[in-house]
């Protein structure tokens, strides 16, 4: 999945989505300026790595239920939203060069994937539950002591 982002062109948003307010556990929504939009969400057997899928979040959680269950549908997209994450060099950026990225503090493990963007490196990952986009170089990070690993 992580080459369909790079496919995708260049980013027009990047923001946590649900129901505010927004914390780290929350998705993510990368939006591109073709309209195509992935969404990222942290493991769903473990507390690190990430999911990388098609589609926004809400209809792929929820999509089922317009006909399902319309009212409940109804009311969980009443007070859906969204918040942008602050990443002004990402916007009109596109993707390139996927790599595996994994934390080696406190333990080893891959937890997600680093991608070439407007002259900086753009960390896609999950740790704890918690879901990290941010530049590589954000001193946020260093407590994980990334290491770029293979070529996806």
């Amino acid at each position: 999945m992580a080459h369909r982002l790079c496919a995708a062109g260049a980013v027009k948003r990047v923001a946590r989505v649900g129901h505010a307010p927004f914390g780290g556990d929350d998705p993510i929504e990368i939006a591109f300026e073709n309209g195509v939009i992935f969404a990222i969400e942290v493991g769903f057997e473990s507390a690190t790595d990430v999911q990388i899928f098609e589609g926004t979040v809400f209809e792929n959680a929820y999509g089922h239920l317009r006909t399902e269950e319309p009212e409940t549908f109804a009311a969980i997209a009443r007070d859906w939203s969204s918040e942008d994450i602050d990443l002004p060099w990402l916007i009109g950026a596109a993707l390139s060069n996927p790599r595996r990225l994994a934390m080696t503090n406190p333990y080893r493990v891959d937890v997600g994937y680093v991608f070439d963007a407007a002259g900086r490196q753009f960390a896609l990952f999950g740790e704890a539950d918690y879901i990290w986009a941010a530049d590589l170089a954000d001193e946020d990070l260093a407590q994980f002591r990334l290491e770029i690993g293979a070529p996806v």
